[in-house]
């Protein structure tokens, strides 16, 4: 059985300021996954160069590049993801 996970109290300032990021640096499009971890539960936003513009693959050429947003633990669920959407 696969543990759900539920993250809440996400801070949205900090989340739409990292999704306007990515979309100013031409990501077009993203996967939410919640990450289960040992001392606390984590959102991670996850994309690929089929999710980005011809500009947006320019722009992450330089290394990978990670955005930590510190969030509090708990279980996010399908329900949840949809209400993102």
């Amino acid at each position: 059985m696969e543990r759900e996970v539920k993250i809440e109290k996400i801070p949205l300032s900090r989340l739409i300021d990292t999704l306007v990021e990515l979309y100013n640096k031409g990501v077009d499009f993203i996967d939410i996954a919640g990450v289960p971890g040992i001392e606390q539960d984590r959102m991670a936003i996850v994309f690929t160069r089929d999710y980005m513009s011809e500009e947006g693959v320019n722009n992450f050429e330089e290394g990978d590049e990670e955005i930590d947003l510190e969030i509090k633990q708990h279980k996010i669920t399908d329900e949840d993801l949809n209400e993102l959407i």
